[in-house]
């Protein structure tokens, strides 16, 4: 099996820190840009997933867009995670063509399958 390829947009310290063990656990190759360089490493690693916090700002929003206008990198699958009470901010996600859009409380439950690629970005959220 080869090892995955991630790029995790989280400026939160409490959240990269448990992506960044739980990738390394499971022996992922993780990289975590801050948002304003979050599409040029999205294009530069062509990861398996990324991972968003919809938190960080206009720029993860940003950057989304632009790699879903992209023929090349559309395909890449994009999970974002919000505080469960932001509707707007879930909707703002939704609109940019984010595939999946969790509350921050599911997102942590699934995260070492979403890692892993047991559990598919692109399901019902």
């Amino acid at each position: 099996m080869t090892m995955r390829r991630i790029v995790a947009v989280v400026p939160d310290l409490f959240f990269a820190a448990r992506i960044a063990a739980t990738a390394a656990q499971l022996g992922a190759e993780l990289r975590q840009p801050a948002p304003a360089d979050a599409l040029a490493e999205i294009r530069a690693a062509a990861p398996d997933l990324v991972i968003v916090d919809l938190s960080a700002g206009r720029a993860v929003l940003d950057a989304v867009r632009a790699l879903k206008a992209d023929p090349d990198a559309r395909r890449t699958p994009v999970v974002g995670f919000y505080p469960h009470v932001d509707g707007a901010l879930r909707e703002a996600a939704r609109e940019a063509g984010v595939d999946s859009i969790l509350p921050r409380s599911a997102f942590t439950a699934r995260l070492a399958a979403l890692l892993a690629g047991e559990l598919s970005p692109r399901a019902p959220d």
